[in-house]
């Protein structure tokens, strides 16, 4: 009897197997140093197979704040992608258990680029070496393997670069069980901006009924959600206060980009 074999390829997130370690998850680089390093270390009792690839993405979300990342296979040259420059050694190689290993990275890019920030997510896939084959049925048998991509990012600057962040808008909505607050940001300048945005609202006493912080990468433009359970608050009205404070020296120590100035700005919410 013929038996035939069936392929499976489960891609599984960082957030649900990580045996495989990465470190650091950002690499900044500019047209002085057009290099970086990141480790690749196997925790697992398994040999892994590794393999390294690129591809330009960025966070966006919808009109109420639900985050997607964006990928784009082949970027036009409107894109601030630096897939076509950035290159890995090694790019694939194995890591038997307790092994890591050194990734070296190299930007090239043409001449004349102008002033900004250019990117690339690096992909790490890793797959165990030895792979299981279950038997379903007489002459079938699965083949599954499991790949584990973990997604860092490169950054890339061709000063001078300049950002910062507009509050375009802020709204809100109110249901039976919660009390959104929304906030449309656009990045300005030739470069992604870093930071912590802090909502807080506060009632009449000026006490504080609800406050968050969330961290903000805004490589475009992008909506920022709060959402508080409505059994917060009490009839009535309150201050809605959302304030963005860059964090770029704590992300990028070695930036020299002028960090962007603080912005706030202030709703009233009325609790029918």
């Amino acid at each position: 009897m013929k038996t035939v074999t069936i392929f499976f390829v489960l891609m599984l997130s960082r957030n649900f197997f990580s045996q495989v370690i990465i470190s650091p998850y950002i690499l900044y680089s500019d047209t002085k140093n057009k290099f970086g390093v990141f480790t690749v270390q196997n925790e697992s009792n398994e040999i892994y197979e590794i393999d390294i690839s690129f591809i330009f993405g960025y966070p966006v979300t919808d009109s109420v704040g639900n985050p997607t990342m964006n990928y784009i296979d082949q970027p036009d040259s409107s894109m601030p992608s630096i897939v076509g420059w950035i290159k890995a050694f090694p790019r694939k190689f194995v890591l038997n258990p307790g092994q890591k290993q050194i990734v070296r990275m190299t930007v090239k890019p043409p001449v004349g680029t102008e002033p900004g920030t250019y990117w690339s997510r690096i992909i790490t896939s890793a797959s165990p070496q030895s792979v299981p084959i279950d038997t379903l049925k007489d002459g079938v048998r699965a083949q599954i393997k499991f790949v584990l991509n973990q997604i860092t990012t490169f950054l890339y600057r061709v000063e001078p670069t300049t950002t910062g962040i507009e509050i375009q808008e802020i709204h809100t909505d109110t249901d039976s069980n919660n009390v959104n607050v929304y906030a449309n940001l656009i990045r300005r300048g030739n470069s992604p901006f870093f930071g912590d945005v802090t909502l807080t609202v506060r009632n009449t006493l000026s006490e504080i009924v609800a406050q968050e912080e969330q961290s903000l990468a805004n490589y475009f433009n992008f909506v920022k959600k709060f959402q508080f359970p409505r059994e917060k608050f009490s009839q009535g009205e309150y201050k809605v206060e959302l304030r963005i404070v860059s964090n770029e020296k704590e992300e990028f120590p070695e930036s020299t980009m002028e960090p962007a100035s603080p912005v706030t700005k202030y709703l009233t919410l009325i609790i029918p």
